[in-house]
């Protein structure tokens, strides 16, 4: 059975709730520089909020607000949440946010809907309802005036910059993955087969270099070039599995990245090394006695968690060579 994610989202409580939004926003844009959690007495009206840059509120940012909520979220609540940040703003707490997205597990009411379709009437709607719905609801036994320095934060806000996601979009994000797998042990699949350039790659001038090197030790020669070890009979071929290793390790690493918590992948390179490194250490004939008998170690090894379960022989051998690369697990000492 299919587990249903949107469920178990709404099912959250509403420190979890913005727990699990934090996490998906760390993903959501890649122009976050930093994002943050705030919560409790004193938010002003920000639950999680994500940077744009290192200015952090003195520069751009948008602002996840999240209502755990047990129906749909209301045009009464969605205007008062809102007419927080346009009071605060006001104060000189914070500058306007770029963008504004309500994440209600439960949906939101139709006039909302409404309201966020049409956003020039959703900012005359703010003018003509202050009085009515926002002001007697924004601090405990006051009221809010709508005064020049709000009414200038209503005119100024991107209006259209306002969206809504219940618990199925936030779901179905692309960027939730990573917290869908942290949260709910989601299952990210496969990562897609490496593809291996045709010419030599900056990146893999390390590892190739130190292989080529163990060729020409074992022949008791030199290779003029790169060129010249692929054409070699004995090692020509051996060269070319490496390159391809090399590279469905380089695809296995991207997709993961995108699709799971960051300490995933560092974990599995991890589990990975500790299960090769004393291989590495032992006495071998020679250095590229060294190499096979790493590699063949590799192939053994069983990476605890989904991307162990996942991880291919060549993705595992190839892994070893980014080893190779960082100076790790040097091949040629």
């Amino acid at each position: 059975m299919i587990p249903n994610y949107a469920a178990r989202i709404r099912a959250l409580d509403d420190d979890a709730l913005e727990r699990f939004v934090k996490d998906w926003a760390k993903r959501r844009t890649r122009d976050y520089a930093e994002t943050q959690r705030w919560s409790g007495t004193g938010d002003m009206g920000r639950d999680v909020v994500g940077y744009a840059t290192r200015q952090r509120h003195e520069g751009d940012w948008d602002n996840f607000q999240c209502k755990q909520l047990s129906t749909r979220l209301s045009e009464k609540d969605t205007f008062v949440e809102l007419g927080k940040i346009f009071m605060h703003s006001a104060a000189g707490h914070y500058r306007l946010p770029r963008a504004y997205t309500f994440v209600a597990p439960k949906g939101v009411v139709r006039n909302v809907q409404n309201y966020v379709a049409h956003p020039e009437r959703f900012r005359q709607a703010f003018l003509d309802k202050w009085d009515e719905l926002v002001a007697p609801e924004l601090v405990e036994n006051q009221v809010v005036l709508l005064t020049l320095g709000i009414r200038d934060a209503i005119k100024r806000f991107a209006f259209d910059s306002v969206y809504w996601l219940d618990a199925v979009g936030l779901a179905e994000d692309e960027y939730a993955v990573p917290a869908l797998v942290q949260w709910f042990d989601y299952d990210p699949g496969a990562a897609p087969a490496g593809v291996t350039p045709e010419t030599l790659q900056d990146e893999e001038a390390s590892y190739i270099e130190q292989l080529i090197g163990l060729y020409a030790e074992r022949r008791n020669t030199t290779f003029a070039d790169y060129d010249a070890a692929l054409a070699d009979a004995d090692w020509g071929q051996h060269l070319r599995e490496q390159r391809t290793r090399y590279f469905e390790a380089a695809a296995f690493d991207r997709y993961y990245r995108d699709s799971t918590p960051p300490d995933y992948l560092a974990t599995f390179k991890d589990d990975l090394y500790h299960g090769v490194v004393d291989t590495h250490r032992d006495q071998h004939a020679d250095g590229l006695a060294r190499v096979l008998k790493v590699l063949a170690q590799a192939s053994q090894v069983s990476p605890a968690g989904v991307l162990g379960r996942y991880a291919k022989v060549p993705v595992k051998q190839g892994t070893c060579h980014q080893f190779a690369n960082e100076g790790r697990l040097p091949w040629k000492k």
